[in-house]
């Protein structure tokens, strides 16, 4: 069994713009980072890594 994990890529310099995506929740609904920031004030991003 292989227990390295692969390389990572660096990610957005601190400060910088997310870009603007189209996801998916984990429901299935589609989520726009454009139209929650029009709604909102602001949106928080927090990403995780997972090694399921």
């Amino acid at each position: 069994m292989n227990n390295e994990e692969p390389p990572r890529p660096n990610g957005l310099p601190n400060g910088s713009n997310a870009p603007f995506i189209d996801t998916k929740d984990i429901d299935g609904k589609t989520i726009n980072l454009k139209k929650l920031l029009e709604e909102y004030n602001g949106v928080l991003i927090d990403f995780f890594r997972g090694n399921w």
